[in-house]
């Protein structure tokens, strides 16, 4: 509905404003109206009397500029005196015409007219002096010089000082009515500022009153609304675009609550079901919000954590969960924190079970915050028993396999030292190929043996210090060769003064070697492989950085897994099966240490592990 023009907000606003703008016209004009007569009053004051004033008092200093002409005169310098006296009748002259100039007073005319005729007998009785002295009678004219010369200009002096007092009488008159009519003007516009502020105020009020009320009240009622209050109405009845902006808001929060109501049996059927498929999972899941409170427990959960999900609910996770790899997987709300410890066990229902945690971030509508966290223990314990079993299975395999292996590699040295007769061409081919058999087999024994030995927890743990520095240049002396035939450059960079290491310097040059000869494998000729070993937070820092082949993003997290190798089938190298590094791995975590490793395709891997100077041994 369209609000006629007189009724709107844009018509009282511009009515206020106009009204305002009115009040400030008509005050500015009564301003200028009084300061201009203020004005007018003061350049009376200044144009018309102070240069009479200045000209009085010319008149008087050029009567005593005579009487100092004429008494050169009388010390019979005549010439002088004469131009002197001639100088001082000029300016006299010109001072009395500015003084009789626009003299309106009967008083003041009276006095002019005196001083007009007083100078004129000043003038005759002066030229009868210089006539006087022009004879050579000095003496006769001192004589005619205080006789009839000096009434005259004591009468012209006193009527210059009466004339001069008569206009300061005058001056201060003036002075009195400019103060008044100053006064008065500032009177009348006190006046006119006090009622254009009285108006303003009263404009304001009613402003305020018609227009920022109504719209502080719809504020308010939107804020109630937004929080909730869907039954509040506006009970705003103007007739301008604030109050039809109020029936279609009451209009607009009777459709919410209709449709809210419409809608709230969908909510609470979805949660319901969104509540029953999480209790129907059998893994423990745990929900928390921003603010790490748990919002969510299903059965499993409450079982494992042994809580009561009624107390748990909007408590603090870590005031729930005294387990400390929780809190702290909770609290970080990072995967790292999950890629430190796959596998977590617990003692549940008086056996050993092992979890895998899943870490999922609920996403919020500012991306820079997370909106909560979801947490899913997956039991595995299932496979930890099966991967036990297929270990100790390989263990006894291994061990079977030892005292064969062994028979027959000492079998084909036999026959390949020509013990029991000579070989011809083709026997030595054979045997030559059942040796290599027999290496790879027995590296396969040696290194099941060993990574059985470091799974049980059987393996010889020695802490003895040991020089970093040292146990890599041994263990990369034998490898020089290798690189030397491939062409591939090795580089070694140890940090300068760097602190023993205590631990079992056999097992730190293994793990040295195994990632170096991998480096090799997968470096072509003429690339780099560079050892660096560093202090780093209490720790020894190990890297080899290769600029080979490179691995596949999605194989990183799968490398240090038993039976797992990343390579192409052309450098495929015989008696190698993907242990090396699960082996590396277990030794470098039964000394407290992590290995990890950061690979990009076609441009080169880094494997890095690091051990603490002070080994916490899980053995």
């Amino acid at each position: 509905m369209k609000i006629p023009f007189f009724r709107s907000l844009r018509f009282k606003v511009g009515v206020g404003y106009v009204f305002l703008v009115v009040i400030n016209v008509l005050l500015t004009a009564w301003a200028i109206y009084n300061f201009t007569g203020l004005t007018q009053s003061t350049n009376i004051l200044l144009t018309e009397n102070f240069p009479k004033m200045i000209s009085l008092e010319n008149m008087a200093r050029s009567v005593e500029r005579h009487e100092n002409a004429l008494s050169l005169v009388l010390n019979q310098d005549l010439p002088n005196g004469r131009l002197r006296f001639n100088e001082a009748k000029y300016e006299f002259t010109r001072n009395f015409q500015i003084a009789e100039k626009d003299s309106g007073q009967p008083d003041l005319a009276l006095i002019l007219s005196d001083i007009s005729a007083t100078y004129a007998g000043y003038l005759l009785v002066a030229d009868s002096l210089f006539l006087t002295a022009d004879g050579g009678d000095y003496g006769g004219a001192k004589t005619f010089y205080y006789d009839r010369i000096t009434p005259f200009s004591k009468r012209l002096i006193d009527n210059c000082f009466w004339l001069l007092e008569e206009n300061q009488k005058m001056l201060q008159i003036v002075a009195r009515e400019t103060r008044t009519t100053s006064d008065e003007a500032s009177l009348a516009v006190l006046a006119a500022s006090l009622i254009a502020v009285s108006l303003s105020i009263v404009t304001m009020l009613q402003f305020t009153k018609r227009i920022i009320e109504p719209a502080e009240r719809l504020t308010e009622t939107v804020h109630q609304i937004g929080r909730g209050r869907l039954d509040l109405k506006l009970d705003i009845v103007t007739n301008d675009e604030i109050g039809e902006l109020s029936r279609e808001f009451n209009k607009m929060t009777e459709r919410l609550r209709r449709y809210e109501e419409m809608n709230i049996q969908k909510i609470i059927s979805e949660k319901n079901k969104s509540e029953t498929i999480v209790e129907s999972i059998a893994d423990a899941i745990i929900v928390c919000d921003a603010d790490c409170r748990i919002q969510l427990l299903n059965q499993s959960a409450v079982d494992l954590l042994q809580v009561s999900e009624a107390d748990a609910i909007g408590r603090p996770a870590d005031e729930i969960i005294r387990d400390p790899r929780l809190k702290g997987i909770l609290r970080s709300g990072d995967e790292s924190a999950i890629r430190d410890e796959p596998y977590l066990s617990f003692r549940y229902r008086n056996k050993t079970i092992y979890l895998r945690p899943r870490l999922t971030l609920i996403p919020s509508r500012d991306r820079e915050e997370r909106g909560g966290t979801v947490l899913v223990l997956q039991d595995v314990t299932l496979y930890k028993e099966i991967d036990k079993m297929k270990s100790d299975f390989m263990a006894t395999v291994s061990h079977e396999f030892r005292t064969p292996l062994t028979s027959i590699n000492m079998g084909v040295d036999i026959l390949r030292q020509r013990l029991l007769g000579p070989l011809n061409p083709e026997q030595e081919e054979l045997l030559a190929g059942s040796k290599q058999d027999c290496e790879r087999l027995t590296k396969l024994v040696r290194e099941l043996l060993q990574l059985s030995r470091l799974e049980a927890g059987k393996i010889e743990v020695r802490l003895e210090p040991f020089d970093v520095a040292g146990a890599i240049e041994s263990t990369l002396q034998p490898l020089k060769l290798p690189f030397q035939e491939k062409g591939v450059e090795l580089a070694v960079v140890n940090e300068a003064g760097l602190p023993p290491l205590t631990g079992d310097e056999q097992q730190f040059s293994w793990v040295v070697s195994n990632l170096v000869n991998n480096a090799l494998r997968h470096t072509d000729a003429g690339g780099k492989v560079e050892i660096r070993s560093s202090r780093d937070n209490g720790a020894i820092l190990v890297q080899v950085r290769d600029t080979g082949r490179g691995i596949p993003e999605d194989q990183l997290e799968k490398i240090f897994d038993k039976f797992v190798q990343v390579k192409a089938q052309q450098v495929a190298t015989p008696g190698s099966v993907g242990l090396g590094l699960a082996i590396a791995k277990e030794i470098v975590e039964l000394y407290g240490g992590r290995i990890w490793a950061v690979s990009t395709v076609n441009r080169g891997s880094t494997f890095s592990f690091s051990l603490p100077l002070s080994p916490k041994v899980t053995a």
